[in-house]
């Protein structure tokens, strides 16, 4: 049940870095007391588990503790060595515990801060709203200490007004955690509302040691006053030996050797970059010729492939890179979003280099990947093996904030784009992307590759747009959101191309027997093609420059439109939004046409922009590896502009309210 906090009972903090978030867990782990509940709100990749992990080591006094996320298990506890036994080998574990509401036990250290007191750490992001009440005892878990990540999932039969008592920690923003996430700390029941307002008069539980200044701090804070954060900000703490548990980072960023790991859909790629974004090898396994036959990518047969091609692809860019695993100084890998079956391949390789290694790991967002590629310095500009670190350092171009326009054939969206991990979703298809109906016209023409986009381009030379009219998409909805948004719509278009094929081209599929030449068949298919690719660029670009008044208006100081993923590639589009960023005045930015394909550089430049800013985590242990392959098939980049459509949610699954809107209702 979510009810507006008093501002009185609220808080409000910023966590420069995933260091920093630990260090905030940590520290809460001083404070709690048997029966305490610390709910953890916010979206995929915000630092909830990463605050649980530094609670968990603090409290268990065991900095190497493996924490993953609980998302497929639901349910882990950890105990000390004197109050549980260790838990069973992996090999051992039901496969269906998730199903069953087996707790996952864990031995967590000798001693906890709470003396024979269990924590369990709750993840029911999985489930429908309330499924986990009816597969957990959460009288048992309430009566310990309990992390719940995603508490709005409990339902209102666990969680009420008042009850449990609990300390609410929400991760504001979407997407991918940035530099200088911002939480805001809310109390239920008296014994955390006197805990947040001992916490504004002493500095809050971000104190290094009693014996340091107490930040002057007055009035009452609420959540929308960031002076608070400010004061006490200066006041986190860092981890006690302050060192983390890996490799650290060469202070000079040409001394990085930083592998890249990216297995999202149907490319299995890797590569080496240099801190300053000199590629030093890479190698990109394609699976076009294995899906062709199917008119797409099967997932189960994209799995099988990339688990075929991994081990040499990342060896091939080792080889190439001349270096070996021992010698790279961090991992980045994609998580999502993606095909499920094929992230967990290329997660799996990373984490086992990670591990064996002892390697920062970096999480990637495979759509701010293609969108931070296009800053990686051009060849030209690379630093020279005898450079200083000083001339690393130059600014990147594009510099933010600037409007990215992703489209490729799973993603389709305007985003004005305003630091690493900082984005808003402008608008974004309804239904297909822009690359999906490419490929499904070109199967429709008779293209059997895959994908199929650059060759329909191809075909598309050879017509003539003008000779067929096809519908202008959403030019008859009702939507008024959609009329005057930046959303987009293809799956009409599509609809169209085929009933005209099937009109004009009723005899394509049999050209030997006829009344057809070969020629006039192919010059017909290129005719389709032209008008189709017309219309879907000129769709495209009228809603991409109703997203750069938008980005102007929200970020006047925007001066590049960054163009990235795989259409990216075509030129029609390039050259109708090059006309678009003209008319407003901005640079247009696109990576090379290589680059704009799934790829390993684009991850590892994520991953070095990424480990810059501190957003990393420590690898688990070796034995751990298994249940660290955590993946987020569906993980939004960035939370909507209200102006836009809002999208449906995943069947089973209410809306809930985002972090921004419980933090105007604690106004």
């Amino acid at each position: 049940m979510d009810v507006a906090p008093r501002p009185e009972d609220t808080l409000r903090l910023t966590l420069p870095d995933v260091e920093a978030t630990e260090a905030f867990g940590a520290s809460l782990a001083h404070e709690v007391r048997r029966g305490d509940a610390i709910f953890l709100r916010g979206e995929l990749g915000s630092g909830k588990t990463s605050l649980a992990r530094g609670f968990l080591r603090c409290f268990f006094g065991n900095p190497g503790l493996d924490v993953p996320s609980p998302s497929y298990l639901l349910h882990f506890a950890y105990s000390s060595s004197s109050s549980i036994p260790r838990p069973l080998e992996a090999e051992a574990q039901q496969p269906d515990a998730a199903a069953a509401g087996q707790v996952q036990k864990f031995t967590a250290g000798k001693a906890s801060l709470v003396d024979g007191c269990s924590v369990h750490h709750i993840d029911p992001y999985r489930l429908p709203e309330g499924k986990i009440a009816a597969l957990i005892d959460f009288e048992k878990i309430f009566s310990e200490v309990a992390l719940v990540e995603w508490p709005e999932r409990l339902g209102d039969q666990l969680v009420k007004e008042d009850t449990p008592p609990r300390l609410v920690v929400t991760f504001e923003g979407f997407g991918p955690q940035a530099e200088g996430r911002s939480i805001c700390l809310s109390a239920v029941g008296p014994r955390w509302q006197e805990a947040i307002a001992r916490w504004k008069k002493e500095g809050g539980p971000m104190r290094s040691k009693p014996s340091d200044p107490l930040p002057t701090v007055e009035g009452e804070s609420a959540c929308q006053q960031p002076e608070t954060s400010q004061a006490l900000q200066s006041c986190l703490p860092r981890p006690a030996d302050g060192v983390r548990k890996c490799r650290p980072l060469p202070a000079d960023p040409l001394a990085w050797r930083v592998l890249g790991i990216e297995s999202s859909c149907d490319d299995t790629g890797a590569a080496v970059l240099r801190g300053d974004g000199k590629i030093l090898g890479e190698a990109l396994a394609s699976q076009a010729g294995i899906h062709e036959q199917w008119g797409g990518v099967v997932p189960r047969l994209a799995q099988e492939g990339h688990r075929k091609a991994i081990d040499t692809t990342v060896e091939e860019a080792l080889k190439r890179a001349g270096v070996t695993a021992a010698d790279l100084t961090a991992v980045a890998v994609t998580v999502g979003p993606g095909l499920g079956l094929c992230l967990e391949v290329g997660v799996r390789k990373a984490l086992q280099i990670a591990a064996q290694q002892r390697l920062p790991l970096v999480r990637v967002h495979h759509m701010e990947a293609h969108t931070l590629v296009t800053r990686l310095p051009p060849a030209t500009a690379e630093a020279s093996e005898g450079a200083d670190a000083a001339a690393v350092e130059k600014p990147l171009d594009p510099a933010f904030p600037f409007l990215t326009l992703l489209v490729s054939g799973g993603h389709n969206m305007s985003v004005l784009t305003r630091g690493v991990g900082n984005h808003t979703i402008l608008g974004s298809t309804i239904d297909d992307s822009i690359g999906e109906a490419f490929d499904k016209t070109a199967r429709v023409l008779g293209i059997t590759q895959v994908p199929g986009g650059p060759h329909l381009e191809k075909l598309a030379r050879d017509g003539d747009a003008d000779v067929h009219s096809l519908p202008k998409p959403l030019s008859k909805t009702r939507d008024q959101v959609l009329q005057h948004g930046c959303d987009y719509s293809f799956s009409g278009l599509k609809t169209a191309v085929r009933a005209l094929v099937d009109k004009a081209l009723p005899q394509a599929d049999a050209a030997a027997s006829s009344k057809l030449s070969e020629e006039q068949v192919h010059k017909a298919k290129a005719d389709v093609a032209a008008a189709f690719q017309k219309v879907a660029v000129q769709h495209l670009c009228e809603r991409a420059s109703r997203a750069a008044d938008w980005a102007l208006e929200l970020e006047p100081s925007a001066a590049a439109l960054v163009v990235a993923g795989g259409v990216a590639a075509n030129q029609s589009v390039r050259q109708g939004l090059q006309e678009i960023a003209e008319d407003h005045s901005l640079v247009m930015r696109c990576p090379p046409p290589r680059l704009c394909v799934d790829n390993g550089v684009m991850v590892a430049w994520a991953g070095i922009e990424r480990l810059r800013l501190g957003l990393f985590e420590e690898p688990p242990s070796a034995e751990g590896v298994d249940r660290h392959v955590e993946i987020r098939p569906r993980w939004p980049l960035g939370e909507r502009d209200p102006r836009s459509q809002q999208q449906k949610n995943p069947k089973g699954q209410k809306r809930k309210r985002s972090a921004a809107s419980q933090a105007e209702a604690a106004a």
